[in-house]
């Protein structure tokens, strides 16, 4: 075969990048049900096309403008349904979109996180049947995975700790705390050392003397603070490192 001629695309994935292109123009539908549904299609046709990085990636590329337009203004449960898609899309197309992640998402979602936290830090036990919550609890519990499959850099680390530290609070409900510390086993992952440092700057129950009388003490805000809202949770992660 003559290599200026392309090869012919199996059927299934010829049909999976039809699909998508229709699904493009579907993704900013009035109709939030087809919104949902076409986000769940969208789904399955990156997992079809996994085997196919040339036409992945340029049906990632296509796909990413309303994909974000959904992740970052839209109904709850459309922002939801698209997390849960961008997180398949991470997982497959890798490097391809950390810095599309880092610069069009992650701070909206930083955001979304950290003005949610200031509610559900007061809320009873009848806020877990909220949009909100829902929410909330997807991105913690997708987010530090999505973050080591993409290899995170650390200008979007921080982004990721800032916003999933309130978290670990024990005044959160228990599931949002449970799954911001799985975040953060992810995150050390990507650097341990930045999530050493941080959560030392949130409570710690050592001193570090160093090794000769010539060297400055460590000094982290941590120290000597008294139990607080952060210390179990904290000293849990601590452990792991």
């Amino acid at each position: 075969m003559s290599p200026d001629v392309k090869k012919e695309l199996p059927v299934h994935i010829q049909i999976a990048k039809d699909v998508i292109e229709r699904c493009i123009h579907l993704l900013s539908h009035r109709s939030l049900k087809l919104r949902l549904k076409v986000l769940d299609v969208l789904e399955m046709c990156v997992i079809v096309l996994q085997s196919h990085e040339n036409e992945l990636l340029p049906a990632a590329h296509r796909v990413w403008p309303p994909l974000v337009q959904r992740l970052t203004n839209d109904d709850p449960r459309v922002v939801r349904q698209a997390f849960q898609t961008l997180c398949i899309l991470g997982e497959k197309c890798g490097n391809f979109l950390r810095s599309r992640v880092t610069k069009d998402v992650l701070p909206k979602l930083s955001n979304m996180l950290q003005s949610h936290a200031s509610v559900s830090i007061k809320a009873g036990p009848l806020y877990t049947h909220t949009l909100a919550y829902k929410l909330q609890l997807t991105v913690l519990q997708g987010l530090g995975t999505l973050c080591e499959k993409l290899d995170l850099a650390e200008n979007g680390l921080d982004v990721v700790i800032n916003a999933a530290v309130p978290y670990l609070s024990s005044r959160q409900p228990c599931k949002l705390q449970e799954a911001s510390c799985r975040m953060f086993i992810h995150l050390m992952q990507i650097d341990p050392d930045a999530v050493w440092l941080f959560l030392n700057e949130l409570y710690c129950s050592h001193s570090y003397e160093p090794p000769h009388a010539s060297l400055h003490p460590v000094k982290l805000h941590g120290m000597g603070n008294p139990r607080n809202e952060y210390t179990d949770n904290v000293s849990q992660l601590l452990d792991k490192l």
